[in-house]
């Protein structure tokens, strides 16, 4: 079961949905300065969370143990936009997955209180992946940007 994403963050769980905690739906940012042969290439990653909650086991017969979870993931999709000294834009979307994880016994309904109260932890994580993909996504903005001005040279 998937979550949607945007404005009105929505998590579908066994058929039923409730909204996330706000912090689950807030869009990170990194930006830098890529130089390159051309010129200064201005390049911004936005990162929105991808949450998904999903009920998995059973609730226990009398005597018996309850196999009952929520299993939490958030995703990361990302969007490139890098600005060439030409004008030019190149744009990239990726996606990273299982950025936080979080297991949690009983109902996913329940269980939204110990993934509010991981905001920190889950927040630390989304930026360190958003940055780490920056780092390596450089080498792919310098590898199209030195394209574009190969075929600006020969048209």
């Amino acid at each position: 079961m998937k979550a949607l994403v945007g404005r009105g963050l929505v998590v579908l769980v066994a058929g039923l949905a409730w909204p996330m905690p706000a912090s689950a739906a807030a869009r990170l940012a990194h930006s830098e300065v890529i130089e390159h042969g051309s010129g200064p290439v201005p390049t911004n990653w936005t990162g929105t969370p991808l949450v998904t909650a999903r009920q998995v086991g059973a609730p226990g017969a009398a005597g018996r143990p309850a196999s009952l979870r929520c299993l939490w993931r958030v995703d990361l999709a990302i969007l490139r936009r890098a600005q060439l000294a030409s004008g030019a834009l190149l744009t990239a979307t990726s996606r990273e997955d299982h950025v936080f994880e979080l297991a949690r016994p009983g109902w996913c309904g329940s269980a939204m209180a110990a993934f509010a109260g991981r905001k920190g932890e889950r927040d630390n994580a989304l930026r360190a992946r958003l940055r780490l993909h920056a780092a390596h996504d450089t080498k792919a903005v310098m590898a199209q940007a030195d394209a574009i001005g190969a075929a600006d040279a020969t048209g």
